[in-house]
Order: C-alpha cells, then structure tokens, then sequence
C-alpha cells in the first residue's frame, strides 16, 4: 500500500513538470522583425560656378610691350592663375587678384574702392594712395641723374650738357649734374672753354621749339657740349639740328626723333614688376615701386657699348637700393 502512494506521487510530480514545461512554451512569443527605414534622397541645390583666379593686364593703349605681357603671363602660369589682357573694364571683377593697369582707367581711385579683393598697380603717376594701389614708376631724379652718367660717360672732353625742364622744382638740373659728377668728379676738360661739365639749360618755363632752340645755341656756343640730354619738353627737330653728328640722347620714347637718338632712357618696369607680383598676390598693397633706370632701346652700340651698358646698370642698381643719392654725390 506504501508503494503505490509512493509511485502515486511521483506521477503527479512529473505531469506537475509536464505542465510547467508546456505553459513555458505557451509563454513564448516570436519577435516582430523590423522594417527597415529609408535613406532619404537629397535634394539638388544649384550653386553659381566661381569666376577664375586670374591676373589682368589692362591696356587699351597697348603700352606694356611683349616683355612685360610675357612676364606677367608667366607669373600667372607659375601661380596657377588665368592671364587675360582687356581694353575695356567689365561691370564685375570677381575673381581678379591682380590687376596691371598701364593706361586708361582715369577713374582707378573709384574702381579699387569697389573692389577691395583685388590689387592694382599702375604705372601712372599722381594715383591716389589706397591699401590696394600701388605705383610702378620711375623716380624722375634717378632718370635724371642716370641721364647725366650716360653723357658724361660718351663725352669727348667730358664735355655733356642738357636741355632739361622742371616744372615742379624738384632738383633735375642738380641731378643730371651729379650723374656726371658720380662718374668723373671734378669734370674739367683739357681745352677751352674750360668751364666744369656736366651743364644744364632751361628755358625757364617757355616749351616751345623756338625758346628752345635759342637755348640749344647759347649752350653749344658757350660749352661745346658734345653728348647731349634732350628733355622730351625740347625734343624738336630744329633743336637736334643744333648738335648735328653729337651725341643725343633722351627718354621720350613716343618721340618723332628716335633714330636721332643714340639711346632712349626710362624704366625697367618688367624687372621691378616681377619684383612687385609676388607681393601683391600675398595681398599687400599701397606701395610705391621705383623702376630701375634702363636703356630701353639703343641705336649707337659702338658709343653706347656694352661694358657701358653694363656700368650703367650697375649704378642704375644702386640707386635704386639707395646706395647713392642722387641729390648729393660724394
């Protein structure tokens, strides 16, 4: 009797764990999978495409020369910047970094402040100063006195002189005299009229070719001047013909006379340019930039030769790096 409440027990011991084991399983649920979301697609905006870096030449006059427009056109390649030469100014400059202006744009002043991204620089003189101007020219006392160097140096006798005019005042007669003297001291020649040289006549504000001639006489009567500065203010050919078979020299160089001329003098502007581009491509502006003096053409190389070329480029250097004054010689 025992036994069997014992295996009676047991029985429902395991249909007890039967049961527990089938409502665990009713228990159980199968998870929902998710549903996958999607990616939204972007909406296209359009956007403007961006003007080129570049670098303008303008020049309606066509002033700069193939030098110059090389020089530039290269810096732009070597910088990654698109070169283009106008004659006339668009509406927008967007994009211009630099802007070479030779000619033409009477109204810079207005411009620049218009487009403060951009730098200028200009060869014209008299510009209004501003943080995104800047001027390449030639110091007229450097001219001056690089004028009086080249004639003392091509002088018979040391005998140079000038027809030189200075409207402002600012010392060109005194320049042109320490340019010779640089070169020769105390330029005194071995024959009559021994008079100091280099020598300098005006026509104390009267520009016309017959003031002029007058003095072109007075000074070949009184100094036999035989290598000779003509101002462009005197450059006639009634003045040339006073010193028929001299030496003459000028820095007109839009002058009618130039085959009369055994050099014409005036800026290096591409060198001092080259100097001047990588610095306005940095963004700094509102300098001044003297042009070295140079013989920009030479008609005479067996009088202007090139051991004299070579000379006069090195003093010409060093006034630029203001080595000299050219308002006092030692």
């Amino acid at each position: 009797m025992k036994k069997q409440h014992i295996i009676t027990i047991s029985s429902l011991f395991v249909i007890f764990v039967l049961l527990l084991g089938i409502s665990g399983c009713a228990d159980r649920t199968t998870p929902t999978p998710e549903t996958p979301s999607s990616t939204p697609t972007p909406e296209f905006t359009a956007t403007a495409t961006q003007a080129p870096a570049r670098i303008v030449l303008f020049d309606p006059s066509a002033q700069a020369g193939a030098v110059t427009t090389t020089a530039i056109s290269d810096f732009a390649a070597a910088n990654s910047l698109a070169f283009e030469t106008w004659t006339e100014l668009p509406g927008d400059l967007t994009g211009t970094r630099i802007m070479v202006v030779f000619s033409g744009l009477d109204n810079l002043a207005e411009v620049a402040a218009s487009n403060p991204q951009t730098q200028f620089i200009t060869t014209a003189i008299n510009t209004a100063a501003a943080s995104n101007i800047s001027t390449l020219a030639v110091n007229p006392l450097h001219l001056a006195f690089m004028a009086g160097y080249l004639a003392a140096m091509t002088s018979e006798d040391w005998r140079a002189g000038a027809l030189i005019s200075d409207p402002l005042s600012v010392g060109l007669a005194d320049a042109f005299t320490n340019g010779g003297e640089y070169l020769c001291g105390r330029c005194t020649p071995a024959y009559a009229p021994q008079i100091y040289y280099p020598v300098t006549y005006s026509t104390d504000g009267a520009n016309d070719a017959a003031s002029w001639v007058s003095q072109a006489q007075t000074m070949w009567a009184d100094t036999y001047a035989n290598s000779v500065y003509i101002d462009t203010a005197a450059d006639f050919p009634e003045v040339l013909d006073v010193f028929t078979d001299k030496v003459l020299y000028s820095s007109n160089s839009a002058s009618a006379n130039l085959t009369r001329y055994a050099a014409i003098l005036g800026g290096d502007l591409t060198s001092t340019l080259q100097t001047a581009l990588p610095e306005l491509l940095a963004g700094t502006g509102g300098k001044t930039y003297n042009a070295r003096v140079g013989l920009i053409m030479i008609n005479n190389p067996e009088i202007v030769t090139e051991a004299k070329q070579a000379r006069f480029n090195e003093v010409s250097q060093a006034l630029v790096d203001n080595l000299i004054n050219p308002q006092s010689v030692p």
